[in-house]
């Protein structure tokens, strides 16, 4: 019996808990975690969720599920979130006629990714996954454990070996209902999208943490401009003073939208 992606989730479910507790932190007003049953998985795409917000895991489902099918995930509500799905990654000893030129030497390794359209929503996981990627604050990836034998399962959990292919340099959705892989020159390499062979970028769980908590700094740091600004803008239009020309010079806008 080989092993599976829920095999391979709950390997790894710990390791990752424990990094996001001592890192960017769990609980109220900071990440929580959310899994749903394989029954609301088809409608969200993803196996698991880390997401900066306090609202229920109905309510984030219901807001998720409702954005996925009647928007194909365009979402209005700002979440700084990560999500995952875990696949199983072969190792082959062989070529293939779909493994791509990039690939030299053997063993190479191999991810099949689900690009069926599902009965019920009329996606497929890639392309709900693919389409959830486009948010802003959504990072989204495809956890791809480099583990291959059974007795691995029995050690404590490597996070070293668990690439997470950033769904954000894949070339497309992948409509045309032909088979599509993720292959990995060796379990560190970067991983290649196929049919036609892009190379992608992943991360170790270390490094996406730290991005994630740039990107934080970042999006607090605009809000809090934004803010400034329309305090300032508030001010003037009361007639108080002219509060934006007397500080201009001093003030940088460093993030404006016309949305």
């Amino acid at each position: 019996m080989g092993i599976n992606e829920t095999v391979l989730e709950m390997h790894f479910h710990h390791a990752l808990m424990d990094l996001f507790r001592h890192t960017l932190g769990l609980g109220r007003g900071k990440f929580n975690f959310y899994k749903y049953s394989p029954q609301k998985e088809c409608f969200v795409g993803f196996d698991q969720a880390f997401v900066k917000t306090d609202l229920s895991p109905d309510k984030l489902f219901e807001i998720l599920k409702e954005s996925a099918i009647t928007r194909g995930y365009s979402l209005s509500t700002f979440f700084v979130g990560l999500f995952l799905q875990y696949k199983v990654v072969r190792e082959l000893r062989r070529r293939s006629r779909v493994t791509p030129p990039q690939i030299t030497s053997n063993p190479h390794y191999r991810v099949s990714l689900d690009t069926r359209k599902n009965i019920n929503t009329g996606f497929s996981q890639h392309e709900l996954l693919y389409n959830l990627n486009t948010n802003d604050g959504a990072l989204v990836y495809y956890a791809c454990p480099m583990i291959f034998d059974r007795s691995e399962l029995y050690e404590p959990a490597d996070l070293n070996k668990l690439r997470l292919a950033d769904i954000s340099t894949c070339p497309s959705p992948y409509l045309d209902n032909d088979s599509h892989f993720i292959f990995f020159a060796d379990p560190q390499a970067e991983p290649i999208w196929c049919s036609e062979p892009i190379e992608g970028k992943a991360l170790s769980p270390n490094e996406m943490v730290i991005y994630i908590s740039q990107q934080i700094t970042l999006r607090e740091f605009q809000e809090n401009q934004l803010k400034l600004l329309d305090i300032l803008s508030k001010v003037e239009k009361e007639g108080k003073v002219k509060m934006l020309e007397l500080v201009h010079e001093s003030l940088t806008i460093i993030y404006y939208t016309e949305d």
